[in-house]
């Protein structure tokens, strides 16, 4: 990747991030647990009394929370493989067993609330701007970066109704399309906030939606779009 503008950014982005998601994907879910200890306030995800990912449930909001990650960091892992892992992490802690259908965590997860998981990112981001400082700013101003992607979704009615697929495919033979705008730290390499829409959401228009992420002294990286 060069980078002939940001010369000292280079041997900090080059391996770390190769090496940190390789250690992240071999990990248990007993061993990402540690990692996100620091990074993931208890509070944050407590879990309620009674109801949906409440104490009384295998599944917690956090527990729920730890095993989604576990999954997406191995690529093609399904749900049973993550319940192994939850049956292996509760004969490790001496708990009670645990049933093998995964019935229980994919409900688990669709009640992920929203505004949990955006917390969640937020928290993240401000572990990961604590752990590497200011020594990697630009003349001690800090540097973020917008970029924008696209990734497929499950092909379901209401998706390809709120995000239709491109025009050039022929209908049915393609998947709807969901845009994202995403603003990262370029000191950490952490999320700071995401925005997301359908294909005819210009980039411009998604990035003024991530303006109250920016403070004065900011410096703002982006492409042409």
């Amino acid at each position: 990747m060069p980078t002939p503008f940001f010369p000292a950014f280079r041997s900090r982005l080059a391996a770390l991030g190769r090496r940190t998601a390789q250690t992240l994907r071999q990990a248990t879910l007993a061993q990402l647990q540690q990692h996100l200890r620091d990074f993931l306030p208890a509070p944050l995800l407590s879990a309620a009394d009674e109801g949906p990912n409440s104490r009384e449930r295998v599944f917690s909001l956090r527990l729920t929370m730890e095993c989604f990650l576990w999954q997406m960091l191995q690529p093609n892992t399904s749900c049973r493989a993550v319940v192994r892992q939850v049956q292996a992490l509760c004969r490790l802690n001496g708990w009670g067993p645990v049933a093998q259908g995964d019935s229980a965590y994919v409900q688990a997860r669709q009640r992920l609330p929203r505004e949990r998981l955006e917390k969640a990112v937020a928290a993240t981001a401000e572990a990961a701007r604590v752990r590497v400082g200011h020594a990697a700013a630009l003349q001690g101003r800090p540097v973020k970066v917008v970029d924008c992607s696209t990734t497929q979704l499950a092909d379901t009615r209401e998706n390809q109704r709120r995000y239709p697929q491109p025009s050039t495919q022929k209908k049915g033979c393609g998947f709807p399309v969901l845009k994202l705008a995403v603003l990262f730290c370029l000191n950490s390499g952490a999320v700071l906030n995401v925005i997301w829409g359908s294909l005819h959401n210009h980039d411009l228009r998604l990035f003024r939606q991530l303006w109250d992420q920016l403070k004065a002294g900011d410096i703002l990286l982006g492409d042409r779009a």
